[in-house]
């Protein structure tokens, strides 16, 4: 079943109990075990005869091999660089907070559903306004910020008695802009979290990727200190909106790394492109 899939288990597990300290490195051990999940990053796993992984820092992993060298894997996001999902990651953050808060206060774990509503959708004064909804839908700016929509919001989860099982819907307006919260105890054991609002695809965004890839190339040099080799592994964060899968295969990126992976994660499935590359 999707939701007690075990990897979307220890994902929401890894934000909701690991300390704010550790969070990055936390969830960047839990990107590497998806990627080795895969027939991709079993097969470079297995080619390369690497065994124990150790995080690090600058490559954040280092692996030992039977030929006694170390290979290095350096990890980097790429998120759809919109307004809206900036929007996703902010209230990402709160409903993460959220449920941290309702856990030690109550005990409980929370199922959380935060809707952001769109007034384009069905109020749009003119033609121009409508189009531009239908072309770049999503809520684009928060009027109100971050720490007051955390505390109007837990507040209003608090203070809506006893959390039971039975899914209790709140709407809430902050500053003109209207959001609706769902909740309930969950029945899954653990914390979780969604966050409904869309963004649309970029149309093969190569040259963001290469950015991406650029800043790492920056600093592949300084990884050789500590490893004879080292890739590297791109991930979608999972707030992430309006990813695209690249369409065209035959896009050759200028890379430092012997190997670049582009990792997907939806919650569910899970799927890794082997980017083709030229040194840079």
């Amino acid at each position: 079943m999707y939701f007690t899939d075990k990897n979307r288990i220890k994902y929401f597990k890894t934000l909701i109990e690991t300390p704010a300290p550790e969070r990055k490195k936390a969830l960047e051990s839990f990107y590497v075990e998806l990627f080795l999940q895969t027939p991709d990053g079993s097969a470079w796993k297995g080619s390369k005869q690497l065994m124990d992984i150790s995080p690090q820092e600058s490559p954040d992993f280092l692996f030992s091999s039977k030929s006694g060298q170390k290979q290095g894997l350096e990890l980097t996001e790429w998120v759809n660089n919109t307004k809206q999902c900036r929007v996703n990651q902010i209230l990402t953050e709160i409903a993460r907070d959220i449920c941290i808060e309702v856990k030690n206060i109550k005990g409980i774990c929370l199922s959380l559903v935060i809707d952001i509503y769109d007034p384009r959708k069905c109020h749009s004064q003119t033609r121009k306004e409508y189009i531009d909804y239908i072309k770049n839908p999503g809520v684009r700016r928060l009027q109100e910020n971050t720490k007051n929509l955390k505390k109007i919001f837990l507040a209003a989860i608090l203070n809506s008695g006893t959390i039971t099982e039975d899914l209790t819907e709140k709407q809430i307006e902050i500053n003109g802009q209207d959001f609706r919260l769902a909740f309930h105890k969950s029945w899954l054991g653990y914390p979780n979290f969604h966050i409904n609002n869309i963004s649309m695809c970029w149309e093969d965004p190569v040259i963001s990727l290469q950015n991406s890839i650029d800043k790492k190339n920056k600093k592949h040099a300084s990884f050789l200190n500590k490893c004879a080799t080292c890739d590297l592994l791109i991930t979608y964060p999972y707030y992430h909106t309006g990813n695209p899968i690249l369409s065209n295969t035959r896009v050759f990126f200028k890379s430092s790394f012997p190997n670049v992976f582009l990792l997907y994660w939806d919650g569910w499935d899970i799927s890794v492109t082997k980017l083709k590359t030229v040194l840079s």
